[in-house]
């Protein structure tokens, strides 16, 4: 549906304001009067109006609400299905942690299950660089128009490895659990995802994942031409959860060409994203 003028007016001033504050934010004393703005009600109303859909919320829904107010399309965008495709083809700089962790243990990979996988673009680009054995069977789960598209593309390419799926059932007792780049799309907590599975994977690698310095924050992903709620889940809480789950940390690292700031929360913004690879005690 076409954007009425007044919404793409209302649009640029939040994207601009949203990025002077970001800026703002990014000084000591910045984020100290952002927060002074936010706890007062006085001054909290009017940075709530001009940050509209780039500030944070009480909910995912929320969230998720307020965006459909400027944009309705979500992860079912055709931009989102291109741009995943085309990562089908590409090593960015934060795959090189997860596949050093890999290497050793590609070619006795039996079963890997990939959290908001998209297309299967993960597996293709990792399969350049490991060379997956035949037997392996690569699980996707993602939303439905996301696996449409995944299955046509692995008709496309031949490939038998790869498969989908609506159900994370299928990610019980699996080699191999991954979610890069989708797990701040998701509510409930990783620990509390594979705490409800029967059986837990034996490794686990969360990587490209933004996160908050403190509590969880709710705030939308502005791609220009669509909009996701997401949740920055509070980095303490995963490490914690996923040890109290029976994982050990066996690594964690930056990312730098992954983050997700929240303007009116500078406080407990990251100045990039993180990866963490985890193994069963």
């Amino acid at each position: 549906m076409p954007i009425s003028t007044l919404t793409s007016l209302r649009i640029l001033q939040i994207r601009v304001f949203a990025r002077f504050l970001t800026l703002l934010g990014q000084t000591p004393g910045g984020t100290r009067r952002i927060a002074l703005c936010r706890n007062s009600a006085l001054l909290s109303p009017a940075l709530r109006f001009l940050l509209g859909y780039q500030r944070s919320f009480p909910t995912y829904a929320d969230a998720k609400a307020c965006g459909a107010r400027y944009i309705s399309s979500g992860h079912e965008h055709a931009d989102n299905l291109r741009v995943h495709a085309e990562f089908a083809n590409i090593i960015r700089e934060s795959d090189y942690p997860p596949l050093y962790f890999l290497t050793p243990i590609a070619a006795s990979l039996r079963s890997v299950f990939d959290l908001g996988g998209s297309v299967g673009n993960l597996f293709y680009a990792y399969d350049q660089e490991l060379h997956f054995p035949q037997s392996l069977r690569w699980t996707v789960y993602d939303l439905p128009e996301q696996i449409q598209k995944g299955r046509e593309l692995a008709a496309e390419r031949h490939e038998s490895r790869l498969q989908f799926t609506n159900s994370m059932a299928d990610a019980s007792g699996v080699d191999l659990f991954i979610t890069s780049g989708s797990l701040h799309y998701f509510e409930t907590p990783l620990f509390e995802m594979l705490r409800s599975l029967p059986a837990l994977p034996a490794r686990v690698l969360v990587n490209r994942a933004p996160f908050s310095k403190g509590s969880d924050l709710f705030t939308i992903q502005d791609n220009w031409t669509y909009m996701v709620p997401c949740k920055l889940h509070s980095k303490e809480q995963l490490v914690v959860g996923m040890h109290e789950i029976g994982y050990t940390l066996r690594a964690e690292w930056p990312v730098y060409e992954r983050k997700l700031w929240v303007p009116d929360y500078p406080d407990l913004s990251w100045y990039h994203g993180f990866g963490f690879y985890f193994e069963r005690d």
